[in-house]
């Protein structure tokens, strides 16, 4: 078989496995579990497939392995602390499942689509790799640290029923989600085709036509006049711009 027939068949088996797990669970965290972790199969297929495997193809599977050890330990350990928890009882079971089906697809078709491109890239590092590198680091300092830091907040029992806007929360309502973006735009990058840029298109709408929208509702009523404050004086998405 060709690497698209195996990369379909990955995917909607990954889909599958997450539509019988939500079935059972009734828990959208396993939608969120099956999709990230289709990025890793995915890539190992394009990898599987390059004309070569050198510098760029190791980078390319450091920057996925580290990248859903986080996104794991915060789905499998943390994941009461994340938004995805509030979903349980906001959305009916048949949503779950369809949620499921469009997360594994949008990874494994969307998010993958740089480390497609960036298998069969054959010359050596570039200005924009090592620029796809240090956005990458940063990215993941962002993200990681931002979700440390409210898992650290909320473990607190003096925190309850206030707003965390201290370190990275100082500068932006959604700092974990700013950091996830800045790695999407490390992946386009290191892509090196226009085409990558579908995956940090994907992310940056998800988030910002759903993942905020509900996060700042979900703020607003839990803490009412402390959350206006707190949107009064800091940014929503972007560190000092938006």
């Amino acid at each position: 078989m060709n690497q698209w027939v195996w990369t379909a068949v990955v995917i909607e088996s990954m889909a599958l496995l997450g539509v019988v797990g939500v079935s059972f669970t009734k828990r959208t965290q396993f939608a969120f579990v099956t999709g990230f972790n289709t990025i890793l199969p995915v890539t190992i297929i394009y990898l599987a497939y390059a004309p070569a495997f050198a510098t760029r193809q190791m980078i390319i599977l450091g920057m996925v392995l580290i990248y859903l050890a986080h996104i794991n330990w915060l789905l499998l350990f943390q994941q009461r602390h994340t938004a995805i928890s509030k979903l349980n009882t906001q959305i009916p079971l048949s949503q779950k499942v369809s949620l499921s089906f469009i997360l594994t697809n949008a990874a494994g078709w969307g998010y993958c689509l740089p480390f497609y491109f960036a298998a069969r890239r054959t010359e050596g590092l570039g200005a924009v790799d090592y620029a796809a590198i240090i956005v990458y680091l940063l990215g993941t300092i962002i993200h990681f640290g931002s979700d440390y830091q409210k898992v650290r907040f909320k473990a607190k029992s003096e925190s309850h029923g206030k707003v965390l806007d201290t370190g990275f929360w100082r500068f932006s309502r959604h700092p974990n989600y700013f950091g996830d973006f800045l790695i999407y735009i490390s992946f386009a990058l290191i892509g090196g085709n226009i085409w990558s840029w579908v995956a940090p298109l994907l992310n940056l709408l998800q988030y910002l036509f759903d993942a905020i929208p509900k996060n700042e509702q979900w703020a607003l009523q839990r803490y009412g006049k402390s959350w206006e404050e707190y949107v009064r004086h800091t940014k929503k998405f972007i560190p000092f711009i938006y």
